[in-house]
């Protein structure tokens, strides 16, 4: 049997490193009928709510309910994504010894 709609967003949320709070930050959307559809009674959204969920996770809502195949291009996107998010919340300093170092393997 497939994963569900709870499955394939808390494997989302993981994947993408974003937690409840972020998430209903960015769709505007109650924490806790988030935590609700991660929950084990797992609701399932409103279409409107779950379009904006698919959207602030830039993915489908077809993707959160049937899952997804995580070696897809879109996914190896989605690692860019979340390489550049989590970059960005470094201090600009260990920001520069990275580049710094990935420079370095890149010359190898």
């Amino acid at each position: 049997m497939g994963r569900n709609f709870k499955e394939n967003l808390r494997s989302e949320l993981d994947y993408q490193d974003i937690t409840i709070k972020e998430l209903s930050a960015m769709t505007d959307i109650p924490y806790r009928s988030i935590e609700n559809y991660l929950s084990a009674r797992a609701s399932i959204p409103p279409a409107d709510y779950a379009v904006q969920i698919a959207r602030a996770l830039k993915t489908t809502v077809e993707d959160l309910v049937l899952g997804k195949d995580k070696n897809t291009t879109q996914n190896k996107e989605s690692n860019l994504n979340k390489s550049a998010r989590l970059f960005s919340k470094l201090p600009e300093a260990d920001q520069t010894v990275f580049i710094r170092l990935m420079e370095g393997i890149l010359k190898k």
